[in-house]
């Protein structure tokens, strides 16, 4: 058995409450780990600086929302509620997470170059939900886009369901044409 997953999944869960709880900008690697109950060399052992430790918790927790979305994704019968389903998923989870702690705002910000792989990850995810389009990338890059206004902009959880919803139905229809 490899003794280091347990102790870098451990890390990795430290890392991701304390750049929630205080974003990119306040969080240490001395703060890691010292919640991680780990000596700071241990840690540069593991991730070589700070940027490489919130890529893989960004990366960590894209792998988790993809495999829950695509788990579930085999249940549901129709292209519209698929959408819909990844759409709520990938901005609702997100959404409510930095409603609970503002500062994890920096776990979804485009200037790190790991929410930026993630959100072209999604594409790539709605991509494969898109099938028979001619243009599917213009058309994912849109949906990615108008998502992230949405959760910036969203009154509260009902009304960004409600413009998610308003969103893929608007997409399906214009496929339709």
């Amino acid at each position: 058995m490899d003794l280091k997953k347990p102790r870098r999944d451990q890390i990795l869960r430290d890392a991701t409450a304390l750049f929630c709880r205080y974003g990119y900008a306040k969080t240490t690697l001395a703060d890691v780990a010292r919640r991680s109950e780990i000596s700071r060399p241990t840690l540069y052992a593991e991730f070589a600086d700070k940027d490489v430790l919130f890529g893989a918790v960004i990366e960590t927790l894209a792998d988790d929302l993809f495999a829950r979305l695509s788990a579930e994704r085999a249940h549901i019968p129709s292209e519209r509620d698929r959408l819909l389903h990844a759409c709520l998923g990938w901005v609702a989870s997100g959404y409510d997470l930095v409603q609970e702690n503002p500062e994890a705002a920096d776990l979804f910000d485009p200037r790190f170059a790991a929410v930026r792989a993630s959100n072209t990850r999604f594409e790539h995810y709605l991509e494969e939900l898109l099938t028979g389009s001619d243009s599917p990338t213009p058309l994912t890059e849109m949906i990615t886009l108008s998502l992230q206004g949405i959760k910036r902009f969203a009154e509260n959880r009902s009304h960004l369901e409600a413009l998610v919803a308003t969103l893929v139905d608007t997409v399906i229809a214009a496929r339709a044409v």
